[in-house]
């Protein structure tokens, strides 16, 4: 019998004897060996623990653990989830405690189906890593920059450096960047660029939202390629990713409905009719309808959203051992899922309540007045951010240049940047002219272009709002 370590339950049974802990998942669930634990890079440390009697993680609790510990994790904690919180009520959520109930919703739902619980918890703690600034207006910004549909930066490109950046491919979208964030931009862990996560956390990272930006399949280098992933397939090869897809969009619409009210949005009367109307329709989990208006008016908020996603949750999860028992049948491994069983177009989608939410959701808290002005308060504060970084790169800070130096694809800059007295080697100490010269390579360069938006992205609502004001405003720098 194969033991992680010597730790029994009550009744003297080791609780993480492989058999054991495998007997309690579903035959579509993930396991802890096998494909979905291969990682790119070998694990000396991973091999080290197994071995040892104090120390027993599964891989994906190994994961688990790094992403909690990165410096990407602790920057949600100032990123927008929905409205910006630093001009709001600090009990506005931010991304750090939307990620955190997402975690939360979709372990309660893996729990009930049998599913992996660690790898569950894994994907849903790095789901969001890649975000901007500013919630998704970030993410648009940066994907109408790189894909030049900012038609205002796309025309100083051209008359500055007679350059189109459409030439160039590129595009963005924060599950592509969450990736690239676990990836490539973490340091500090061995000498390897990343964490060095398995498959099937990353893969599931990547699928817990669209592939796709307007229609057009998103394109990021060395990602898109990467076979593990299947990139084919628009939903998560395992039933645990596609469970943190589904928490995701429940966590989305249900507490931004509460953000609204808590934030008293200027909507919040309409929203809590809304809310009115919608529990004297449906039948949900605890709430007695003669008694909803009352509890609204009490400021009873968080009792009502709480019970509503109890019901969504309880509606799902219905759903989804019903369609796990429909390929049980057909004797489907959890290899490869290429079912979409628990995602949002499998199993809410004529969920009528949830269909309501989101409709309240999209009407009166993405379209309210105070989000709007944010929106494009944030909208002004990036674009001019990156205007200023492409009129002149050594702008940005020396790491990033540094970076640069290791990834400039323009072979001649290259050779003339590491012969550069400076340690590390970077572009800002390159001759005047020479640098002049060259800037039009520089700004060209799809290498330059992405640690650009890498930079960007990686920015909290509070880092973007200072370096705007250090590169624009008054006395600061």
């Amino acid at each position: 019998m194969k033991v992680y370590c010597d730790c029994t339950n009550f009744y003297g049974v080791n609780i993480l004897d492989d058999r054991i802990y495998e007997k309690r998942l579903d035959p579509l669930a993930t396991l802890d060996k096998g494909l979905p634990v291969h990682r790119t890079h070998h694990d000396e440390k991973e091999e080290c623990e197994k071995n040892s009697i104090v120390i027993a993680r599964t891989p994906f609790q190994r994961d688990k653990d790094r992403i909690i510990y990165s410096k990407a994790f602790r920057r949600l904690i100032h990123k927008t989830q929905v409205c910006f919180m630093g001009e709001m009520k600090e009990h506005i959520r931010t991304r750090l405690t939307h990620t955190l109930e997402v975690s939360q919703i979709a372990r309660s739902i893996a729990r009930q189906v049998h599913a992996n619980e660690d790898l569950v918890e894994a994907i849903a703690l790095g789901h969001d890593l890649g975000h901007t600034p500013f919630g998704h207006t970030g993410e648009k910004v940066l994907n109408d920059f790189l894909t030049g549909k900012d038609e205002g930066i796309r025309t100083k490109l051209l008359k500055m450096y007679g350059f189109d950046i459409k030439e160039n491919g590129l595009s963005f979208k924060h599950n592509f960047q969450s990736v690239r964030v676990l990836n490539v931009l973490e340091e500090g862990y061995k000498e390897f660029e990343g964490l060095n996560l398995t498959d099937a956390v990353l893969e599931g990272i990547l699928k817990h939202t669209k592939l796709e930006s307007n229609d057009q399949l998103i394109v990021y280098e060395g990602i898109n390629d990467y076979q593990a992933f299947h990139i084919e397939q628009n939903f998560s090869c395992s039933l645990e990713g596609q469970i943190v897809a589904l928490a995701d969009e429940i966590a989305q619409v249900c507490h931004d409905i509460e953000d609204a009210i808590e934030g008293n949005y200027d909507s919040k009367d309409i929203i809590c009719s809304q809310l009115g109307s919608l529990t004297s329709k449906f039948d949900i989990n605890c709430l007695v309808k003669d008694e909803v208006k009352e509890m609204i008016a009490t400021n009873q908020i968080k009792y009502v959203i709480s019970c509503i996603i109890s019901t969504v949750i309880s509606e799902a999860v219905v759903k989804i051992n019903k369609n796990m028992a429909d390929l049980n049948k057909r004797g489907l491994k959890a290899e490869y899922l290429n079912e979409d069983i628990a995602t949002e177009k499998s199993v809410l989608k004529y969920n009528e309540l949830y269909q309501e939410l989101k409709e309240i959701e999209e009407n009166f808290v993405i379209n309210n007045y105070m989000i709007d002005r944010m929106n494009g308060k944030s909208r002004f504060v990036l674009r001019q951010i990156m205007k200023a970084y492409l009129t002149n790169p050594k702008q940005l800070p020396d790491h990033v240049l540094e970076s640069y130096t290791k990834v400039c694809s323009v072979q001649i800059l290259k050779q003339k940047i590491i012969t550069v007295d400076s340690a590390p080697a970077n572009i800002r100490y390159l001759n005047k002219d020479y640098f002049e010269k060259h800037k039009p390579s520089i700004i060209k360069d799809r290498a330059f272009l992405r640690l650009m938006s890498d930079y960007v992205a990686s920015m909290t609502d509070f880092y973007a709002l200072q370096e705007f004001q250090k590169l624009y405003g008054g006395n600061s720098i």
